[in-house]
């Protein structure tokens, strides 16, 4: 059995075009024959090498929790297999990338208010989905919400925790995500505390707001701030802001992560300065960031805020369009990726390898 604590992961993306009928190999020595008719497909690449690191995250962990969901809001994959020290994880194409991509690629100082909306509803459904099958994502952050043309899914789960013990649910957990340094600004203030208390279901909808502020803004919320301050000022209620006309700051912007001595800062302040978002989203983000649990609304409870109105009668794409947000052209990373094709062709997937990987 390989021993995870003596191996280093990396995580890749890749692009493969598929026409007609291809094998795709399954894991278990054998192909199995899908269909997809000309189709992009998203391989995730977990590469890992022996060494002496720690706190290394087994693909299997990822890969075991995203097949007990079937849900359109939440990233599924059709299979994964293993070659060596890498796991391969296929899964549908997803056009635009990461919300993280598309805002560094043409919405550097974040999406359109409508755009955030339908974005975060979808979460917000596939969240609810989550929640009753008992499990809590703690890692919901505009990298980990993937953007298709017809609706956003959640993807990230490799810190995601079930809320069942021994076939029951318990009410709170304790336990802080392992390898969270890179997520600590999206966590709620009660999931970092660590005290007795613990944390719920509640602390995903502090995340939602903090990746609200995120998709509104384009920047991460606390990105520059000491780890230290960062806790405190969560511990204390402190909130950050979504950033426009009312409330863009007239000296530094320190509290959303920006350097104020940054050549972008000029024309950042110009757009927040003649941006102006509306009250039921400034207002639907600060209840999500309520310092208390019990004072944050249910997935089920936000689904009712006025600031859904808006999109009664419109849909993501059409709004994509409206906003000329366009799909990444990933024509160019098929030709860089035909030695992959190749690789994967040349494959031999047979049992009796030197390594067991427990799927």
């Amino acid at each position: 059995m390989l021993q995870w604590d003596s191996v280093c992961l990396s995580r890749q993306a890749h692009f493969w075009p598929i026409g007609g009928h291809e094998e795709v190999p399954n894991g278990q020595g054998e192909g199995r024959k899908c269909c997809y008719s000309s189709e992009l497909l998203l391989f995730l690449l977990f590469s890992c090498t022996l060494s002496s690191g720690f706190g290394c995250f087994p693909p299997q962990d990822e890969i075991l929790i995203m097949r007990q969901f079937n849900h359109p809001n939440i990233l599924s994959f059709f299979t994964a297999f293993v070659d060596n020290f890498d796991v391969f994880v296929i899964a549908p194409f997803i056009p635009f990338g990461s919300c993280r991509d598309t805002m560094t690629n043409s919405c550097v100082t974040g999406f359109p208010e409508i755009v955030v909306v339908l974005i975060v509803k979808d979460i917000l459904h596939g969240l609810e989905y989550l929640h009753k099958k008992g499990f809590i994502h703690r890692a919901i952050r505009a990298s980990h919400i993937l953007l298709s043309h017809d609706r956003a899914v959640i993807t990230g789960f490799r810190q995601a925790i079930s809320l069942l013990s021994h076939g029951e649910r318990v009410r709170s957990l304790h336990n802080l995500p392992g390898n969270a340094t890179k997520g600590l600004n999206w966590l709620a203030p009660e999931l970092l505390e660590q005290n007795l208390l613990g944390y719920t279901e509640k602390s995903d909808i502090y995340s939602v707001g903090i990746a609200t502020c995120e998709l509104c803004n384009g920047i991460e919320p606390f990105a520059n701030m000491p780890t230290t301050y960062m806790l405190t000022e969560k511990i204390r209620g402190n909130q950050p802001t979504l950033l426009d006309f009312s409330t863009l700051p007239s000296e530094e912007m320190i509290v959303q992560g920006v350097d104020p001595t940054d050549t972008f800062m000029a024309q950042a302040r110009k757009i927040y300065s003649q941006k102006k978002l509306s009250d039921n989203i400034h207002k639907f983000a600060e209840v999500c960031m309520q310092r208390q649990p019990g004072d944050r609304p249910s997935v089920c409870q936000l689904f009712n805020h006025p600031v859904f109105k808006q999109t009664k009668h419109t849909t993501l794409s059409e709004q994509l369009t409206n906003f000329s947000i366009q799909a990444v052209d990933y024509s160019r990373h098929c030709d860089e990726n035909l030695k992959l094709v190749q690789d994967l062709s040349d494959m031999n997937l047979s049992t009796g390898s030197a390594f067991e990987w427990d799927f």
